[in-house]
């Protein structure tokens, strides 16, 4: 059965999102959902079992074209959104609020990791299970949202290479077959509930983020695309969900870049 035509699926499309269509193969679902905002509204649902042209934060590309012992090995999802009029850089963690719920749903607890990885396992060995690209656009006129989340769902038995040495999946985490029909469902409500919270309520989503980050009150390094880095301990979100980082000298404001968390020792980092 396609995840369109899931019972649990169709019951999660009740809110801002209203539509889906489900794909065996895409190039990018956040290039398949721009192209449908230029022929209608926001409100779809975008859904891959295999990308070719993945994308991730600052251009990263890789391709995710797996199969784990059940099917699918992992589960590409963009939706499409009007831009919120305030709080729209809150988007990135209203989503990582919604995997971890996806991820409770299969009776998994997960972590953010500031700003844009959703963490499995127990501190301080948390790996890297799903992440999340937020782009924005202006198509006819009107300001919108492309949220893509790039879940790992069962890469039991899959050799990984590179930074994916590092990662899990949830089926991983479970010690077993996990349902991508429950997973997917749970995603979609809990980014229709944290999205909306983005304007109606951020307060609210803020003090959730900040209960899951495990980022927040540990030593990290921060990189930026031209090099640059700073370390210390972050210590706080401000509100509009950037990082702030102590060094001992000053209290620095990353609004985005490549985040470690540093172990206690100082001598490793976690990875994720």
């Amino acid at each position: 059965m396609s995840l369109a035509d899931d019972p649990r699926v169709l019951r999660a499309l009740t809110g801002p999102l209203r539509t889906l269509e489900h794909h065996d193969r895409v190039t990018s679902t956040n290039d398949v959902a721009l192209e449908r905002l230029r022929e209608g509204p926001p409100g779809l649902v975008v859904v891959a079992d295999a990308q070719t042209a993945g994308r991730g934060r600052a251009g990263r590309a890789w391709t995710d074209d797996l199969r784990g012992p059940d099917g699918p090995a992992n589960l590409a999802v963009s939706t499409t959104w009007d831009t919120p009029g305030s709080g729209a850089e809150l988007l990135p963690l209203a989503a990582g609020l919604a995997v971890v719920d996806a991820a409770a749903a299969v009776g998994i607890t997960g972590s953010l990791k500031w700003p844009n990885d959703v963490l499995l396992g127990r501190e301080p060995d948390e790996r890297k299970a799903a992440g999340i690209l937020v782009e924005r656009h202006t198509v006819g006129g009107r300001d919108v949202a492309v949220i893509g989340c790039g879940l790992d769902v069962d890469w039991r038995g899959l050799e990984r290479e590179g930074d994916a040495a590092a990662w899990t999946s949830f089926a991983e985490a479970a010690g077993g077959s996990i349902d991508r029909g429950e997973v997917l469902a749970a995603l979609l409500e809990g980014l229709q509930r944290w999205v909306v919270a983005v304007s109606s309520d951020a307060d609210a989503l803020l003090r959730a983020y900040g209960a899951a980050c495990v980022t927040v009150g540990r030593d990290v390094v921060t990189t930026w695309p031209d090099g640059r880095s700073v370390s210390g301990r972050a210590v706080e979100l401000d509100g509009s969900g950037r990082l702030v980082i102590e060094t001992g000298r000053e209290r620095v404001v990353v609004r985005s870049g490549d985040i470690e968390h540093v172990r206690a020792s100082g001598s490793r980092r976690d990875p994720g």
